[in-house]
């Protein structure tokens, strides 16, 4: 027979397991709870402690999350009788009490307790919010080195449950906290810039919006006076002053009863899976930004909040605790379910996205890649092998990487180049979000510019700059930057090489690195497939591909003859998969042979010499390609393919 705790852990629908120990949402469709709590208990059966520690232990940890679980009767139950359940910790103390007459105070605290020492190292408690603790030893219901051993053994089971190796990292400043409060040492003042940075894992940069005296006032009142709840969870993807923006939203719903903030339900619907991968849900968070950008603090910090007609935040008070919510209109919603949805389809996906677009009035550039962010960060990482050759080819001091992606090459050039000044620019926010937790992290010394490619001089001074480069970018720009009116227009690249010309200083360097059409262009290629099903693929990428008009010859049922780079423009699509199809088919890979793009170097930009011009067949094409496909020549001799990356070094006189 099962005891009270298991049946309530066991029989439950609900799923309020904390998010960031998800690798994958899927796993929430199991009792993540219950199998936490057994891991607890597992890892105490093999600790060395005394049959005191156990038992205080062992009971703390089976009734410390049964207010996540229970029936649909329970929890209405627990509702009926005040239980704020959103505050999990209260919540399961006071189930425990209503379970046992003959309660024991000492792990009624203990449960009521349960967690606090690693939110305080996270932020989102004050040291004093275990007072109660030290209580029990005023009491003389347990005594200090008692309770000193109980709370070690305990926070050793929580923490290694969830990571062993979280644990390892954190134990000694879990230890010395619990030495502060058995010794009633919690009177202790931590700065606003501190607490930020404790809630967002010290990866944070401080903002000018703190030496406000009214900003800090608003957030001293919150971090004094309250504890909050899955705060990282639900907003370590944001900036610190979009942060600081919810907060201040927060504030104007604080009173003398307020103790608890919860953000639960933001948490809930701030991820989702992506490529089996848990991921934040970066519709939700883009339209998020904007809803936030427009709120001006002197309007939150006077409580006048002007509100989206879309999106808005929603504060809600059950007792003491203040539920914080983001409400979306039934067409944002629907409009962001269609995007999820569609994301594999590439004409309702795009459709999907200007609908949003539409309704929220983003600049399509900016918010142009939504998910496929996350794949690009990776696949430009995963690249730079053959793209260590350019090192070879930096000038002078000040660097700049157009486009860094996930900043692998400016990790490079800050090995090879210690002395170097490394920046990189990128439109995208989310890039350069990213790109920021990766500097604090790993602690670069590289610079970062959230702007455009096509203004340079808008952010660097003439002259400033010794070498640019653009590693597999500007074909970016060409497909996705419209210029009067339209994309994949020659004159983005252009204008590209002479907002370069405008920062470069004089022997400095242009270094590009990017694909190329392969000469001469009036050859064709015969593409056997092996599985004749994909000749679907390169029906539908010939109706798609926006770039140039692709066609082929049909020549028997698995065979088609294509002119050479109509062929290769396909190729690199039908490569990266069906995953990626949504993406590449929006790209044109080739856009200039090499004799081309010379030529227009020496027709746009005046006192440039060619330094080096390289062509080649990108790694990885071939392999890829070759269960998939065999190429022929017009006369069916087998061939390789041809040329399809460029790297061109161009000098300032």
């Amino acid at each position: 027979m099962m005891n009270t705790w298991e049946t309530y852990l066991t029989n439950t629908k609900e799923k309020n397991f904390n998010y960031e120990h998800l690798e994958n949402l899927k796993d929430n469709k199991t009792n993540l709870v219950c199998k936490y709590i057994m891991r607890c208990l597992e890892i105490l059966e093999n600790s060395e402690s005394s049959k005191e520690v156990y038992y205080y232990v062992s009971e703390t940890i089976k009734w410390s999350d049964v207010s996540k679980c229970g029936s649909k009767e329970d929890r209405k139950k627990w509702n009926n009788l005040g239980f704020s359940l959103s505050v999990h910790n209260i919540a399961s103390s006071e189930i425990y009490v209503l379970n046992n007459k003959n309660y024991d105070e000492v792990i009624r605290v203990l449960i009521r307790t349960h967690g606090l020492i690693g939110q305080y190292i996270r932020g989102e408690i004050n040291l004093n919010s275990n007072k109660e603790l030290y209580e029990l030893i005023e009491k003389k219901l347990i005594t200090k080195s008692l309770l000193r051993e109980v709370l070690i053994v305990l926070n050793k089971c929580i923490i290694s449950a969830v990571n062993e190796e979280l644990y390892s990292k954190v134990k000694d400043e879990v230890n010395k906290t619990i030495d502060k409060i058995i010794s009633n040492n919690m009177d202790e003042h931590i700065s606003i810039k501190e607490r930020l940075k404790r809630l967002n894992s010290n990866k944070i940069e401080t903002t000018d919006l703190l030496n406000d005296k009214q900003v800090s006032s608003k957030l001293a009142e919150i971090f004094e006076r309250t504890e909050l709840w899955y705060y990282e969870s639900a907003l370590n993807g944001f900036g610190i002053e979009e942060q600081i923006k919810i907060l201040l939203i927060i504030s104007n719903y604080i009173n003398e009863e307020t103790s608890h903030i919860t953000f639960i339900k933001i948490m809930k619907q701030m991820y989702l899976d992506y490529n089996k991968q848990k991921t934040i849900n970066i519709y939700r968070k883009r339209i998020l930004e904007y809803m936030l950008k427009e709120l001006k603090i002197e309007d939150l910090l006077n409580g006048n909040i002007k509100e989206n007609v879309h999106v808005k935040c929603e504060v809600k008070r059950v007792g003491n605790t203040l539920t914080v919510n983001f409400k979306f209109s039934p067409q944002a919603t629907k409009l962001i379910e269609f995007c999820e949805v569609a994301y594999t389809s590439n004409s309702l996906y795009n459709k999907a996205v200007y609908m949003l677009y539409e309704l929220f009035g983003f600049r399509r550039d900016e918010y142009d890649r939504f998910y496929n962010e996350i794949d690009y960060l990776n696949t430009m990482n995963s690249s730079m092998n053959s793209k260590k050759v350019l090192v070879d080819f930096i000038t002078g001091k000040n660097i700049l990487d157009v486009g860094p992606g996930g900043g692998a090459l400016m990790n490079i050039i800050e090995n090879e180049l210690p002395n170097a000044k490394v920046s990189g620019i990128d439109i995208s926010k989310n890039v350069i979000e990213e790109l920021n937790k990766k500097k604090i992290t790993e602690s670069h010394k590289w610079t970062l510019v959230e702007g455009d490619a096509l203004n340079l001089n808008n952010y660097f001074k003439k002259g400033q700059i010794d070498t640019i480069i653009y590693s597999s970018i500007i074909h970016e720009l060409y497909s996705y930057i419209p210029y009067n009116g339209h994309k994949f227009n020659i004159e983005t690249v252009k204008t590209a090489l002479k907002s370069a010309d405008s920062i470069l200083n004089a022997g400095g360097r242009i270094i590009i690195r990017d694909g190329i059409k392969t000469e001469p262009e009036n050859v064709y290629r015969i593409i056997k497939f092996v599985n004749i099903e994909d000749i679907k693929i390169l029906d539908n990428y010939c109706k798609d591909f926006k770039g140039r008009k692709i066609t082929y010859e049909r020549i028997c049922d698995d065979t088609v003859k294509m002119l050479v780079n109509d062929a290769m423009e396909f190729l690199y699509t039908y490569t990266w998969g069906e995953n990626s199809y949504s993406l590449e088919v929006k790209e044109q890979f080739g856009y200039l042979t090499p004799t081309e793009y010379i030529n227009l170097i020496e027709e746009n930009l005046s006192g440039y010499k060619v330094i080096f011009s390289e062509a080649f067949l990108q790694k990885g094409y071939e392999e890829n390609l070759l269960n998939k496909i065999s190429i022929y020549d017009e006369n069916m001799n087998v061939v390789s393919l041809p040329n399809s990356t460029f790297i061109l070094v161009i000098e300032k006189e």
